[in-house]
């Protein structure tokens, strides 16, 4: 790909995210407006800041997005050499390896590439949600101000999934770079060699797809029941807590809330680009590797048509 190809995708992208950063500058301003607690109250212990909105701004635009960019090396130089082992230990007696020829395309897919490690991501953040762990993350003054004083549940699980995600973005992103690494560098495996002789149908996989259906099955189911039981517990304490102070505020913390999923597929801009711009030199290494585990064959796949006999 020539590089004035790369530069309107890449541009298309960094505009997006400049325009999140301008999202959360307004979102920060309107928090202050809504939200004036009596003192300066920190978010968390892990950013030494006394100030609650800027450490919300700084986790979305920096914190969060270099999360994924960690998350990007460690799963794609580390991780994934390490499901193509597993891989080729358990199947590599029944499955025939090869390597396809690299498909190159201009577009550059961030829905796609983004959504599931998101689901992923929110869903291990979930699993933490306990009121130890509260106590640990958040500052205490925020947790008595917003939880107990004010009585905005919703918020205060907004505050704890955002610290939360400073670890399990990077987490997920983890995993699946490991399938955006497997999957560009075109290895697949078959079973052609076991069936020559017998009547069963041709399988044909890329190691990155079935490694990438073990995680979007587990990051889909669990990010829906987190979805759901949060909503339910909303709408439960919500009719629970009409006419108490502050309960009104509910409402748009759970909009804020309902559209992280969105936040953090545009958290993960500056993680693709790097993946794309290191595109070549990543399926270089991981063809490297699938030497030394034996993968060097060069797959060629095509169809043969038959009239059928009746």
């Amino acid at each position: 790909m020539t590089r004035s190809e790369n530069q309107p995708k890449f541009r298309n992208l960094i505009i997006l995210y400049l325009f999140y950063v301008i999202f959360w500058i307004i979102i920060i301003a309107i928090l202050r407006n809504l939200y004036r607690p009596a003192a300066p109250m920190a978010l968390t212990r892990f950013i030494p800041i006394n100030d609650l909105f800027l450490e919300l701004g700084i986790i979305f635009i920096v914190i969060l997005p270099l999360s994924g960019i960690i998350g990007l090396i460690i799963g794609g130089y580390i991780i994934s050499p390490l499901i193509l082992y597993l891989h080729k230990k358990i199947y590599g007696s029944k499955r025939h390896y090869g390597i396809q020829s690299e498909s190159s395309s201009s577009k550059t897919k961030l829905l796609s590439k983004g959504f599931f490690p998101v689901l992923m991501a929110i869903n291990f953040s979930s699993i933490f949600f306990t009121p130890t762990v509260i106590q640990f993350i958040l500052s205490a003054n925020l947790v008595i101000e917003f939880d107990v004083v004010s009585n905005i549940p919703i918020l205060t699980r907004f505050f704890l999934d955002v610290v939360l995600l400073i670890f399990t973005f990077g987490l997920a992103a983890m995993f699946f770079s490991s399938v955006w690494f497997l999957k560009d560098s075109g290895i697949i495996y078959s079973n052609k060699q076991k069936i020559e002789n017998s009547n069963e149908m041709v399988v044909l996989h890329s190691i990155g797809d079935w490694y990438q259906t073990i995680l979007k099955s587990y990051a889909g189911i669990g990010a829906f029941i987190t979805y759901a039981l949060v909503v339910r517990d909303f709408i439960t304490r919500y009719i629970e807590n009409i006419g108490v102070p502050g309960n009104i505020f509910n409402i748009p913390s759970l909009i804020l809330w309902l559209g992280m999923p969105l936040y953090l597929i545009i958290s993960l801009v500056p993680a693709i680009i790097i993946n794309e711009k290191i595109k070549k030199s990543r399926i270089n290494y991981i063809l490297k590797i699938s030497k030394r585990f034996g993968i060097k064959d060069t797959a060629v796949i095509s169809f043969e048509f038959k009239e059928r006999s009746e």
